[in-house]
């Protein structure tokens, strides 16, 4: 059990591609299974080198997306022949649709059900109670958005398109079978695309590690990242700016050979690395944890035991602190009230800012990343009147609409 009482941490390794997310979260779970049961969970077709041999101080799982679809799928297809009274391999009838036609080998990919059962498999891990912390070596940038996107995603589209209320009034038309065929398959989804939800934007359950290195253009590419996962309402617990390589006085950086430019041009670029993540780490109150480069090629859990960090830094740290959509009142009363809606964006690109409205939601699209954020009750009766980006800050002024404003 996870013992002493405390909720398991869960700590998404993030970052773009070659940053070593694999390396540090392996190191990561190294260090973090000092302080007690330890999983390291990695995701994708195939597991990585490093983690092949299946050693080191912590348990790990790999999440094969086809995998899970399928056997989801297999569990599926099952429950509904069986509602329908059909044995295995039977034919559906005349419904005309009939998706689980389809068996789980055919399956070879279906985005966002595969990263709702990714996350489902997580969320099982973290909540059984069998460990302290739970690492993941989470994808790149772009998966990552698809990943924690995905349950909220797919939960918006089954409700507009099929809405809670009408899939469980029963079927008003057509063959009985089709119309039970697609209740079960929409009503699992939507439950666990809510809860999924739910648990995503849990900053107490999630937490991000966002790593960097040191390489030109990399800082620069991560502040549009973290100002995206921002966007998204995530904050991570920590920055890591990895790779680094220590130069001490007894190298002479102004050799005209090309290897000693080489490292020349690579200790100006990391001095600039640390000068921005400095920045951004000052706008999020968040630390910067430096991560050497390892003398060595790590090939084996162990191997990353040897990476030179303050890996306590983040086991310790608290989660980040994420600031949630405010109302403040502008004066007036009745039909002439004035209300501002504000969530805190520092990072965002004001020029990337866009916004909509979905009935009870507000859209905020920005760097390339859309949210759908549910408006506090006395919004809902209210239209847009305008929008401003100020003090790092998205403000959304409302007015009371007059057809729906309660007469007072």
């Amino acid at each position: 059990m996870s013992g002493e009482g405390t909720a398991p941490r869960l700590l998404l390794v993030s970052g773009a591609g070659g940053a070593g997310r694999t390396v540090l979260a392996t190191a990561l779970a190294t260090r973090a299974a000092g302080h007690g049961r330890t999983l390291l969970v990695t995701v994708g077709r195939v597991v990585d080198p490093l983690l092949a041999d299946g050693t080191g101080p912590f348990d790990h799982v790999h999440l094969n997306p086809v995998e899970l679809l399928a056997q989801w799928w297999a569990g599926l297809s099952a429950t509904v022949r069986a509602g329908r009274g059909l044995a295995d391999g039977a034919d559906a009838g005349s419904s005309g649709f009939d998706p689980f036609a389809l068996e789980p080998p055919e399956l070879t990919g279906l985005a966002d059900a595969e990263h709702v059962l990714v996350l489902r498999a997580i969320r099982g891990h973290v909540e059984s109670g069998a460990y302290r912390t739970v690492v993941v070596d989470g994808p790149a940038f772009d998966g990552l958005v698809s990943l924690l996107t995905a349950p909220s995603s797919l939960a918006a589209y089954l409700e507009r398109v099929w809405p809670r209320h009408v899939r469980l009034s029963g079927p008003t038309s057509g063959p009985a079978a089709g119309a039970l065929a697609a209740l079960l398959l929409a009503e699992p989804l939507a439950g666990l695309a809510d809860q999924l939800a739910a648990f995503v934007a849990d900053r107490s359950a999630l937490e991000l590690v966002h790593v960097v290195t040191g390489d030109p253009g990399r800082p620069a590419r991560a502040r549009e990242e973290l100002a995206a996962l921002e966007v998204l309402g995530l904050r991570p617990v920590a920055l890591v700016l990895n790779r680094l390589i220590t130069v001490d006085d007894r190298f002479a950086l102004d050799l005209p050979h090309p290897a000693v430019r080489l490292v020349r041009s690579r200790v100006a670029a990391q001095d600039d690395a640390r000068e921005a993540l400095a920045e951004v780490a000052t706008v999020l109150d968040r630390p910067v944890v430096e991560a050497a480069e390892a003398l060595e090629p790590v090939l084996t859990p162990a191997a990353t035991a040897a990476v030179e960090w303050d890996a306590d830094a983040i086991l310790d740290a608290a989660p980040a602190v994420v600031p949630v959509p405010e109302v403040r009142s502008l004066g007036g009363a009745g039909l002439d009230a004035r209300y501002e809606w504000a969530v805190a964006l520092p990072l965002v690109d004001p020029a990337t800012i866009g916004l909509g409205r979905v009935e009870e939601d507000v859209v905020v699209e920005a760097q390339g990343v859309r949210r759908r954020i549910r408006l506090p009750s006395v919004l809902r009766r209210c239209v847009v009147a305008g929008a401003t980006y100020e003090e790092g800050e998205l403000r959304v002024t409302f007015v009371p609409d007059p057809e729906v404003w309660p007469r007072g």
